[in-house]
């Protein structure tokens, strides 16, 4: 069923602000309008809305042939994951659709696969996890390091879990990629799923 909503606002100049108070007026109605249209605000097919289970993550199920193919490897609504930004992976969603999963993933991650980390730090190409970068991803020298993330397998011998396991390793090496969900609001959406 497709229906619209038209308004007309008349207003002299010589009243500011009944011109904004009719602006607000305007934007509440649409906003409304929008955010309880069932099926509408989410019918769209995009991935770049953060939903309300939280931001989404995924390991690529393919390898990138070296470290200078990282930054494009991600599905459109994702970018390269800095570790940072899935730091803390309770928080986040696993996208078992584009991701790699393992025998026992269930609906997360899997585990004891490498992929390819943004550092946040400076460019660089140290053997340092967390400072070798490939040159800010630019480099696929085989003298050169880039660092990479996984989650740990062996719970035994860690004993006090911590999430990610990392090292370095030559650009030139063929590995996964971690991508995470660009990062948006969609205010219709929202406000649809807002439960007072």
């Amino acid at each position: 069923m497709n229906w619209s909503v038209s308004f007309r606002i008349h207003y002299s100049r010589r009243s500011d602000l009944a011109a904004l108070l009719a602006l607000t007026l305007l934007a509440a109605a649409l906003l409304t309008c929008l955010a309880w249209r069932p099926g509408e605000a989410t019918a769209r097919n995009t991935p770049l809305v953060a939903s309300a289970a939280g931001r989404e993550y995924y390991l690529t199920y393919n390898s990138v042939s070296d470290a200078t193919h990282t930054l494009a490897a991600c599905a459109s609504g994702y970018h390269m994951a800095s570790l940072w930004e899935i730091l803390d992976p309770s928080g986040l969603k696993y996208n078992t659709g584009l991701g790699a999963a393992r025998d026992d993933s269930g609906q997360g991650p899997p585990a004891f696969l490498a992929g390819w980390v943004r550092t946040g730090d400076g460019s660089g190409n140290t053997s340092t996890p967390g400072q070798a970068n490939c040159n800010a991803w630019t480099s696929n020298d085989a003298s050169h390091y880039g660092t990479y993330a996984q989650l740990p397998s062996d719970w035994a011998s860690a004993k006090n879990i911590h999430v990610w396991q990392t090292n370095a390793t030559l650009c030139s090496y063929s590995a996964r990629v971690w991508c995470v969900q660009d990062y948006s609001v969609y205010l219709p959406l929202i406000m649809r799923n807002y439960r007072p």
